[in-house]
């Protein structure tokens, strides 16, 4: 994986190719490259590293041709090198391909004694020597694309084009999205429709399975049973095609930034006259409530459900479950019947996630699929029964901040949803707490406004080699995703702990140079976990505190005080992830890493 685009246009075309590699720079890379067809063959330009340097060399010797592929690559098989980097050709294709080709080594053995000449590591350089092969085969083009894609096992996105032929672009889809796009005097396909932000009026999402022939006056598109199909287009997301940073030095600063307006948008969708209602996720509001629930997820989506595990099992008394989606597959999970499944992704990509909830679907006729997604498009969100867009916008940055805030709110508007239906509290008592939830939008504001103390907070984490996050009941997962946010983009080694669990083994970590950050507000055991603290702090811990007590109480000798506006069970999660998230930000400042793109991180992770 990363990023794939391909055009097909009456003028040249390494602009447009160039401008969509830009566009999904945010998805994590470590190399980069074009190829353009023209004059019966290709043309090609890879570097390793950074796009720059691609631009750099492309800026002396520009290649020219009306049809093309790009790629960003996130390195599987094979080190992130020139020679590895996209895209990969043989004697008379050029491909590029997100996913992973399980049966590579099986096909490369075949191909080479054949008399394919391979120059690369990956398990990509098989798709065109395969498909040179079918090609020389059959001499019909489809015949040779489609007995390609039957020979191949595991998950892919795939373009490719055929020497000779600059007319056409051969995509496919298993496992991994692609899109397409047209203008006027233009078609495309990419992985993400951010690539082709401002280049296409509509576009046009492949089922999975899906295989076509792209041309600037045809689409043929066929299913995995090479059954011809229609897919339909849509307007271009307007969303999609305005994306800056604001004048702020990151985007992830400016994403952190935004949280407040997530917020209220998520309220304005989903709430009015003081009723929820969820218009994609029918089965909620009429469905009978379920025996269990079960939430899969990974990354900070997985630290989202598990928060909401704390309100469903408290108010709902409903036994839940949360799995890492990449386990989840593996363990041979007892699904039985009368269970909702509950998925997050921002992307609604990731590879785990989607297989997790195909393995769910379908058990029993009581079972729900329920997908809580920021891209309403995606994947997970097409095939999921049910669907709660997260409203937060595109998220460029890939250390997630305001899709977990969407997530958090939106599962307090979830909870609060079944919590009426049960009776588990009143229509008072939900009135409560929706208001708590708007009165989050000004008290994030005002979290916001203490970024510089915040920062000043960072100045001494210059020199540490690491960093200990304690939290308990919810703020136990938000523990976990404030050291999650320091590793990914300052690199420190961070842990997040149960409070209580820190004796049963962290505390062997303690001494004068550890920061450890102790998310203590008054809703979560705040005397157990005021204990904890000075356990840590006896040992010469240089604690850091993050709480919504009054200044009085609070207790003496810890290295710094974060203070935060008071929140209830619900929203006490909201209002302190903030202060993590700007001290993870201002960390990776100091240090001087790659806030927005962090190295060997990708923001959509669609292989396994």
């Amino acid at each position: 994986m990363c990023g794939i685009i391909g055009a097909i246009a009456h003028q040249d075309i390494q602009a447009h190719l160039l401008d969509g590699l830009k566009r999904m720079e945010y998805r994590g890379y470590d190399s980069a490259g074009i190829c353009v067809a023209a004059n019966h063959t290709f043309a090609s330009c890879k570097q390793s590293g950074k796009l720059t340097k691609l631009l750099q060399v492309l800026d002396r010797a520009p290649l020219s041709g009306h049809s093309g592929i790009g790629h960003t690559r996130w390195a599987t098989h094979g080190a992130p090198t020139e020679y590895n980097a996209h895209p990969h050709l043989s004697d008379a294709v050029a491909v590029v391909h997100n996913g992973i080709i399980e049966n590579h080594d099986v096909l490369r053995q075949r191909l080479q004694s054949n008399g394919a000449q391979f120059a690369s590591e990956t398990d990509t350089e098989v798709v065109p020597w395969l498909f040179s092969q079918h090609i020389k085969e059959s001499g019909d083009l489809m015949t040779a694309w489609q007995s390609t894609l039957s020979e191949l096992q595991g998950s892919f996105a795939i373009v490719a084009m055929v020497a000779g032929d600059s007319e056409h672009l051969w995509v496919a889809r298993r496992g991994s999205p692609l899109l397409l796009g047209r203008s006027r005097d233009a078609v495309y396909a990419a992985s993400d429709v951010m690539a082709l932000a401002g280049m296409v009026d509509e576009v046009l999402y492949l089922e999975e399975g899906d295989h076509c022939c792209l041309s600037l006056l045809t689409t043929d598109i066929y299913d995995e049973k090479r059954n011809s199909v229609r897919r339909p287009w849509a307007p271009m997301p307007v969303e999609a095609s305005s994306v800056d940073k604001g004048g702020f030095r990151h985007y992830m600063e400016k994403e952190i930034h935004e949280q407040p307006r997530v917020v209220a948008d998520i309220l304005n969708a989903y709430v009015k006259d003081g009723d929820i209602h969820f218009p994609q996720a029918a089965f909620v509001h009429e469905a009978p409530l379920p025996a269990r629930i079960v939430m899969v997820a990974c990354g900070t989506s997985y630290h989202a459900a598990m928060v909401a595990r704390y309100w469903l099992e408290h108010y709902l008394q409903i036994p839940v479950e949360v799995d890492m989606a990449s386990e989840y597959r593996y363990r041979d999970p007892v699904i039985g019947p009368n269970t909702w499944f509950v998925t997050l992704s921002q992307s609604g990509e990731t590879a785990d996630t989607l297989e997790a909830m195909r393995l769910f679907s379908g058990h029993t006729p009581d079972n729900h699929t329920l997908a809580l997604v920021n891209v309403p498009h995606s994947s997970v969100a097409r095939e999921a029964e049910g669907v709660i867009e997260l409203h937060a916008g595109p998220e460029i940055g890939v250390a997630s901040t305001k899709a977990f805030t969407a997530q958090l709110a939106v599962l307090m508007l979830f909870v609060l949803a079944l919590a009426r239906r049960t009776g588990a509290m009143t229509a008072d008592e939900i009135g409560q707490q929706l208001e708590a939830l708007r009165a989050v939008v000004p008290q994030l504001r005002q979290l916001l406004q203490e970024e510089a103390r915040i920062e000043q907070i960072a100045g001494s984490f210059g020199d540490v080699r690491g960093a200990l996050f304690l939290g308990r009941g919810p703020c136990y997962p938000v523990a976990l995703e404030g050291a999650l946010k320091l590793k990914e983009i300052s690199y420190l080694h961070a842990e997040g702990y149960a409070a209580g669990e820190m004796k049963h083994g962290p505390i062997a970590l303690i001494d004068k140079e550890l920061p450890v950050i102790v998310i203590a507000p008054v809703s979560y055991h705040l005397e157990k976990v005021l204990s904890n603290l000075e356990e840590v702090r006896s040992r010469g811990a240089r604690v850091i505190l993050i709480t919504d007590m009054p200044e009085s109480k609070c207790p003496k000798h810890v290295e710094a005080v974060v203070r935060i506006p008071q929140g209830d069970f619900f929203i006490a999660p909201l209002l302190t992830t903030v202060p993590l998230q700007l001290l993870a930000y201002h960390v990776a400042r100091i240090k001087g890493t790659d806030v927005d793109q962090p190295r060997n991180l990708a923001k959509s992770v669609t292989v396994e």
